[in-house]
């Protein structure tokens, strides 16, 4: 019995010491070679004909983009209150995303340093695709963070 104990013993410490399963980290993903909000609109497109949200949403989150935007005054009124629109405005409107902007240290103030009181500013950003919520049930949803200003012009 004593035998059975001891050989008990050493097989569980064998087997407890080197097949503990590491924990995976998720890999970054690829960088995009195009990855302008008018790309990402075509892939939303083919991800609502196609069904292929979750593999959408895998290859954009966390990249880096540089987009052109319009600060319309009324709906970026704070660094922690600001939406862009990522197209021209039209009617009928063919995305009906804004992207929310979470600033890095001190960008808002450059930005509103450029844009001043004017409605409108074209401004060229960069930024990580923080949070991208894509379905065919609900309105698309883009969070950017760590937005650097690029360039502005009214």
């Amino acid at each position: 019995m004593h035998k059975c104990l001891v050989l008990l013993v050493i097989t569980a410490a064998a087997c407890g010491q080197g097949d503990r399963a590491q924990p995976q980290q998720q890999p970054s993903p690829a960088g995009l070679a195009h990855a302008s909000q008018a790309d990402l609109a075509r892939e939303i497109a083919e991800a609502d004909r196609l069904g292929t949200w979750p593999e959408l949403q895998r290859r954009w989150q966390g990249q880096t983009v540089r987009w052109t935007v319009t600060r319309q005054r009324l709906l970026c009124r704070s660094a922690g209150d600001c939406n862009v629109a990522a197209f021209p405005i039209q009617r009928p409107a063919r995305q009906g995303w804004m992207p929310e902007l979470q600033f890095a240290p001190g960008q808002y103030d450059v930005l509103a340093g450029v844009c001043g009181d004017r409605e409108a500013c074209d401004v060229t950003i960069e930024g990580t695709l923080r949070q991208l919520e894509v379905s065919a049930e609900l309105p698309t949803s883009v969070q950017l963070a760590n937005v650097k200003i690029v360039t502005a012009r009214s």
